[in-house]
């Protein structure tokens, strides 16, 4: 028994013993330094220097450098649309000016359309001065398989012959060359030989380990006169231990080490490609010339696509060692790097001792003095050299070069970016050099280090989520990688094999843009329509509605681009890299279904709408007027709207005028029901008349009109007796056809006379209403007051129109909620933030619009009008009409034509308080004894005219001339 206790004792103490070293190594894996030494590094914005037509914004392009005649590359990429390009851009960095390629003639070949291939500068003296690209992925998601070189003295694309036995296509391999080793001489060949590596990759279906390393030997001569004279052969290499491969990783080459950083274990996770979530701390380093693999302890936060660039700084022998890690993207919502990405960081590694170092190096202090750092990105093309590649050749510096890349926002971008190193060795405790100066930064393509320092970042990124999060939402999840020989394996999950769609930020940023300048459009519209005040405006004011109609076309414009490059640039993420989706009978997302309802509605819809009911607006108000007709005739809406002071609505289309109907032929009248039919759109109910010459005279049943005076409107007052006027609405007056005092008269020839005494009204032709006379006015008191202008109140638009506006409003509301979400998904913050603004201001601004009338026609208007209960039936603009006997002498209403009082009766007396003599106050007396009474009271009088002095007035049908034949 002490035996065994004796062994599980030791047992216990070995177990004791291992988990404390295990934790010393475990905090000696998350340590960082502070004491590697740095160049003093500073961030310079190029963009804005550079001159000529750029380059589209591009990921994943490969680029080279012709130090002779101090020329940049770019090839190939991945565009905006998710499909790779085969385009080769230029730029002249001595003068900063993008250029193109001069090929010669009949050396106009060039590679296929490529992205992420694998390149690298191929130098050997005077045989060849080129830029190698290896593979890539190209058209349908297939992988290219061959080797071309393009010439910088000639600037022409040679195919590369290469000896078969070679690796399979692939992109995302990482690899290349180290320009700062010299090429070597092969005994085989008489020519210089350059090499380079490459390891892992992915071709479409499998995931290349990358353990695989492969070396490419190039040799031959390569000139316009020798296009075909470039061989290169594959070599396998030998590693001595297995190593997973990855996709979206970043990798160099220094000297004869390969290194790897970053990337995803699996090209299946589609939507933690694009967040980041599926990202690993893996870096290794390969040793090419021994097959030997260091796993690199853990710092840095988990990145896709970065950029990684040998220091090519001399001021350090330790420099030659060290690489710059720049950019890719991590999903901070699982990572914490204490802001360091955002500020420019550049993590150093050193192949050497395989120790991390975090640097903030100066930023770029622009023309405010306010330093500004370029933004994370993936897949970015960065290229190092050993002296400066832009500005002054005098320059202490070597320089790195960085263009476009696709930011954490899925936006991809053409910027170019140059880090500069100074010849010069700072640390943590020491952070002067000679070139600081006076502490001023400087800019731009000569920036001599002034004022340029580092911040060492004293802490590795931390995990802030747990390990088994996503952060892309997707329900399965498979672990990142082993432990065996794949380093820590830290980092998130993969993403299960869910399918992300994305469009382009042309489509992402017209699509907003027309929605948002809808809202100035009709706020414009609003303001240029007739409102309701104290002087109604009729016109429109012309320079607003021009001003509101253009913007409207130019919204117009920008949503049907925002349509077209929805379809041309959608994208779908099933792989590693976004591609582009393949053509499908339906919509893959709801946002897609309802933009395309809703633009269908919008800018579909809503404008055929509009259109018809433009046509009948101008059908209608060709019907309301005709040549040679210069006023309403009496028998029309229109004339019975004036006789009430109000202007009608839109909705209240006048009656066709006509010219006098010839004898026999029936003239139409049009009954008003009392305006209920005019406002709910009924036209009416017509009644005729016949014209006729013969027919006898009766005092009591003239009619007449008194003309050419400008309408004036009359206030009430005391002695109108305003109380007992007609309370009927007064929308639109009666005509002579409602009157029930004409019923006892309605014989044939009671009606022919009835049409001969109104006659004389046909004949008026081309003069205007007298002021004052008014029929309406001739019956009230506003021919007695001054002038005042009639206060308008807001009314209802057609029906048909009304719709139109409620569905065009219901249309830009849902539009911009979709908006709204979309740039919350998908969008900045910022920019949501101001979306959002100027949605609100807009709908502040239609309401308070609507609050002041704006515009008179309007159901908002009528609604807020309503709301404050404004006293319509009592508007000034109202007639009153002269009191007698309750409501008058007419049982409905006071019509617009009053007989004369005969000689017996005074007409101060008649009009006094609204009471006749003859008349009693018994409210007792049945209908048909006060009517016969009032009918007597009328025939008794002659034609009583209310005027204003200095007025002309004409006074239509006077008595006949007695017969004295007889």
């Amino acid at each position: 028994m002490s035996s065994c206790s004796s062994s599980r004792s030791r047992h216990v103490v070995l177990g004791l013993v291992f988990s404390f070293v295990s934790s010393l190594a475990s905090v000696h894996a998350q340590a960082i330094s502070t004491s590697m030494p740095v160049p003093p590094l500073q961030w310079i914005n190029l963009s804005g220097l550079l001159q000529g037509p750029a380059a589209p914004p591009l990921k994943d392009a490969t680029i080279g450098y012709d130090n002779t005649n101090r020329v940049l590359l770019i090839f190939g990429g991945e565009s905006q649309q998710g499909l790779p390009t085969g385009s080769t851009y230029l730029i002249d960095l001595a003068n900063l000016r993008w250029t193109t390629a001069t090929m010669p003639s009949g050396l106009k070949d060039s590679p296929s359309i490529r992205a992420a291939a694998l390149g690298g500068d191929d130098s050997a003296a005077s045989y060849r001065h080129g830029h190698i690209v290896v593979d890539g992925e190209s058209s349908n998601d297939s992988p290219a398989t061959d080797v071309w070189e393009f010439d910088y003295t000639s600037q022409f694309w040679a195919r590369v012959g290469v000896s078969p036995g070679g690796p399979s296509g692939r992109w995302g391999a990482v690899g290349g060359i180290d320009p700062r080793v010299p090429f070597t001489t092969d005994p085989r060949t008489t020519t210089p030989n350059n090499t380079f590596y490459m390891a892992g990759g992915y071709d479409g279906k499998q995931v290349y380990d990358l353990s695989e390393v492969w070396q490419l030997d190039v040799s031959g001569t390569l000139s316009s006169n020798l296009p075909n004279n470039v061989d290169a052969s594959w070599t396998r290499l030998k590693v001595s231990s297995d190593v997973k491969g990855r996709v979206s990783m970043g990798g160099t080459v220094i000297g004869q080490k390969i290194v790897a950083v970053g990337g995803c274990p699996s090209a299946s996770s589609a939507g933690s490609i694009l967040d980041s979530s599926c990202a690993v701390q893996d870096t290794q380093i390969i040793d090419a010339s021994t097959g030997n693999v260091v796993n690199v302890s853990p710092c840095i936060a988990p990145r896709i696509d970065p950029a990684v660039v040998p220091n090519m700084c001399q001021a350090s022998s330790s420099f030659a060692t060290q690489a710059f890690v720049l950019f890719g993207t991590f999903n901070s919502s699982m990572w914490d790097d204490g802001g360091g990405l955002k500020r420019g960081e550049v993590a150093v590694l050193d192949v050497g001792t395989a120790a991390w170092a975090r640097v903030l190096p100066a930023g770029d202090p622009g023309s405010n003095g306010k330093a500004s750092y370029p933004a994370p990105r993936q897949g970015a093309a960065a290229l190092s050299w050993s002296g400066p590649l832009v500005g002054d050749t005098s320059i202490d510096a070597a320089d790195t070069i960085i263009f476009g890349g696709r930011d954490e926002n899925g936006n991809y971008l053409q910027d170019i970016w140059l880090l500069r190193a100074y010849n010069a060795t700072l640390t943590k405790t020491n952070q002067t050099w000679s070139g600081f100066g006076s502490g001023s930064l400087t800019t731009g393509a000569s920036a001599n280090g002034q004022g340029v320092s580092v911040q060492y970042l004293t802490q590795c990124a931390a995990s802030v989520s747990s390990p088994s999060s996503t952060g892309s939402g997707s329900p399965s999840s498979t672990p990142s990688s082993g432990p065996d020989s794949t380093g820590s394996g830290q980092g998130a999950p993969s993403a299960g094999n869910t399918v992300v769609y994305d469009t382009s930020t042309i489509h992402k940023s017209t699509a907003a843009i027309s929605v948002a300048l809808f809202f100035p459009a009709l706020v414009l519209y609003r303001l240029s329509s007739p409102t309701v005040g104290l002087s109604s405006a009729t016109e429109r004011h012309l320079a607003l509605f021009y001003l509101g109609a253009v913007v409207a076309l130019a919204a117009y414009g920008l949503g049907i681009a925002g349509l077209a490059t929805a379809f041309t640039s959608i994208t779908s993420s099933g792989a590693a890299v976004m591609k582009r989706s393949v053509a499908s009978p339906t919509l893959p997302t709801a946002h897609s279904r309802a933009g395309l309802a809703l633009f269908a509605a919008m800018y579909g819809l809503v404008p055929i709408l509009q259109i018809v009911a433009l046509v009948i607006r101008r059908c209608d108000g060709s019907r309301d007027t005709e040549p040679g007709i210069g006023r309403p005739r009496a028998d029309s809406t229109l004339e019975k709207l004036s006789m009430n002071g109000r202007a009608a609505s839109p909705s209240q289309r006048s009656e066709p005028l006509s010219h006098d109907a010839p004898n026999g032929e029936p003239k139409r009248r049009v009954r008003s029901w009392a305006g209920i039919g005019t406002w709910a759109g009924i036209s009416g109910r017509r009644s005729h008349e016949t014209t006729s010459e013969d027919h006898t005279h009766t005092p009591s049943q003239r009619s007449f009109e008194v003309v050419n005076r400008p309408i004036r409107q009359r206030r009430a007052s005391g002695n109108s007796l305003a109380a007992f006027s007609d309370p009927r609405p007064t929308h639109t007056p009666r005509n002579l056809s409602d009157m029930s005092w004409l019923d006892p008269k309605r014989s044939n020839s009671a009606m022919g006379e009835l049409g001969y005494n109104l006659s004389p009204m046909d004949r008026r032709g081309q003069e205007a209403w007298t002021p004052g006379t008014t029929p309406m006015e001739i019956t009230s008191t506003n021919g007695l007051m001054g002038h005042q202008s009639p206060v308008e109140h807001p009314v209802l638009p057609s029906p048909f129109e009304g719709f139109i506006h409620v569905l065009f409003h219901a249309l830009l509301l849902a539009l911009s909620i979709l908006s709204l979400v979309a740039l919350w998904q998908r969008g900045p913050r910022a920019v949501f933030g101001v979306f959002l603004a100027w949605t609100v201001v807009f709908y502040v601004i239609l309401v308070a619009l609507a609050w002041n009338g704006y515009p008179r026609e309007s159901i908002l208007s009528v609604i807020f009008s309503r709301l404050r209960a404004e006293p319509v039936a009592f508007s000034p603009s109202v007639a009153v009409p002269f009191p007698s006997e309750g409501r008058g002498p007419y049982q409905h209403h006071q019509p617009p034509y009053r007989a004369a009082l005969t000689v017996e009766h005074d007409y101060p007396t008649s009009l006094s308080h609204g009471h006749s003599p003859d008349v009693d106050d018994d409210d007792d007396e049945d209908e048909d004894t006060r009517q016969r009474r009032i009918e007597e009271e009328l025939s008794r009088r002659e034609v009583s005219i209310v005027t204003v002095p200095k007025r002309r007035l004409y006074v239509l049908n006077p008595n006949p001339p007695e017969d004295t034949t007889s």
